[in-house]
C-alpha cells in the first residue's frame, strides 16, 4: 500500500517546488523594478516617461506574488490533509471484514478475493511506477524546472552585480556628438536683448527646425546647463541627451556657446553653466536652410562649472 502513495507524492512535490520557484523568481522582478526605480538606474536604459509604469508595475506583480503565495500556501495545506485522510483509509476497511458474523465461509472467500485482487494490482502499479513516475515525472521535470528558473534569474543577477551602473562612456558620447564646425564670433549679429529665462536644449533645438519658433526665442536672454565639449578658445558646445524610448535611440542635444574671450580652466565633459543671448544660424552651405541654436556670451564670467545633473533631458 506504500506505493500507492509514493508516485502521486512525488507529483505533488514537483508542482509545489514549481510554484515555490516561480513566487521566487517573480518577486526578484518586481523587488528589482522598484529598486531600479529608486536608485535612478531606469534613467540608464528607459525615458523618464516610463519611469513611473515600471514602479507601478513593479507594485503590483509584489502584490500578484503575495496573492500567489497565499494562495499556493492554502494548497499544500488541503493537500497534506488530504493525504492524511488517505493514509487511514485503507486500515479502516481492512478491519471491516472481521466485524462480520461467525460465517466463515463468506468471510475466507471475501479475505481471499481482496487479497488476489490487492495484490494484483499492487504488482501492476509498482512496473508503471518504475518505468514512468520515477524515470520521466520526477527527473525530467525537475531537471527543466530548474534550467527556466535560471534563464528567468538571469535579469535578476545583472541587477545584484551592479547593471547597469553608468551611462554611455565618454567614447560612445564623443560618437554621438560627431563633428562640430567653428562658426567664428564674426557670424554672429548684434540682437536686440529681450528678457529670458532658463531654457531647455529641446526647446532650443526644436526652434532651430520650425521658423515661427526662432523668431520667438531670437535674442531672448538663456540659462543653459549641460557638459562642455571644447571647439576653440572661444567656442565650445554645451549637450545633454534625449531618450525617446529607451538607450538604443538616445540623440545628442547640442547648443553652440561663443565667448567674446579665450576661455581656460574647462574641460571636456565638464558639467558647465552658461547664460547669454539666444540666437540661431545658418549652417553654411545647407540645402535646404539648417540652423544651429547659439547662446552669445557677454562676459567670461557667465560661464562657470555647475554639479554633476542628469545626462539626459
Amino acid at each position: 500500500m506504500a506505493h500507492d502513495h509514493h508516485h502521486p507524492g512525488e507529483s505533488l512535490r514537483d508542482y509545489f517546488v514549481e510554484q515555490l520557484l516561480t513566487i521566487f523568481v517573480v518577486g526578484l522582478f518586481g523587488a528589482v523594478a522598484i529598486l531600479m526605480y529608486e536608485s535612478g538606474k531606469l534613467e540608464y536604459v528607459l525615458a523618464k516617461q516610463f519611469h513611473v509604469p515600471v514602479l507601478v508595475g513593479g507594485i503590483a506583480v509584489i502584490a500578484l506574488v503575495i496573492v500567489r503565495a497565499v494562495t499556493v500556501w492554502r494548497e499544500a495545506g488541503e493537500a497534506q490533509a488530504h493525504s492524511h485522510d488517505h493514509h487511514h483509509h485503507p486500515e479502516h476497511a481492512h478491519e471491516h471484514p472481521h466485524e462480520h458474523g461467525p460465517d466463515c465461509d463468506h468471510s475466507h472467500d471475501h479475505d481471499h478475493d481482496h487479497g488476489h485482487s490487492h495484490s494484483h494490482d499492487h504488482h501492476h502499479h509498482d512496473h508503471d511506477h518504475d518505468h514512468s513516475a520515477e524515470d520521466h515525472g520526477h527527473s525530467h521535470d525537475l531537471a527543466w524546472v530548474f534550467a527556466r528558473m535560471m534563464i528567468l534569474f538571469f535579469p535578476v543577477a545583472l541587477f545584484l552585480i551592479g547593471v547597469p551602473n553608468a551611462g554611455f562612456s565618454q567614447d560612445r558620447i564623443k560618437k554621438l556628438l560627431g563633428h562640430d564646425d567653428s562658426i567664428g564670433a564674426t557670424d554672429l549679429a548684434n540682437v536686440s536683448a529681450r528678457e529670458g529665462t532658463v531654457m531647455s536644449f529641446n526647446d532650443l533645438n526644436d526652434a532651430a527646425m520650425n521658423e515661427a519658433k526662432r523668431s520667438v526665442l531670437q535674442g531672448q536672454n538663456a540659462v543653459l546647463e549641460g557638459r562642455f565639449r571644447r571647439l576653440g578658445d572661444k567656442e565650445f558646445t554645451l549637450f545633454r541627451l534625449r531618450m525617446t524610448c529607451c538607450a538604443a535611440d538616445t540623440v545628442p542635444l547640442k547648443v553652440r556657446i561663443v565667448t567674446p574671450y579665450a576661455l581656460s580652466g574647462f574641460n571636456d565633459f565638464d558639467w558647465v553653466q552658461v547664460e547669454g543671448q539666444v540666437q540661431f544660424i545658418q549652417v553654411p552651405n545647407s540645402d535646404p536652410p539648417r540652423f544651429i541654436p547659439v547662446i552669445k556670451v557677454a562676459d567670461n564670467a557667465k560661464v562657470a562649472k555647475t554639479s554633476a545633473k542628469s545626462e539626459y533631458e
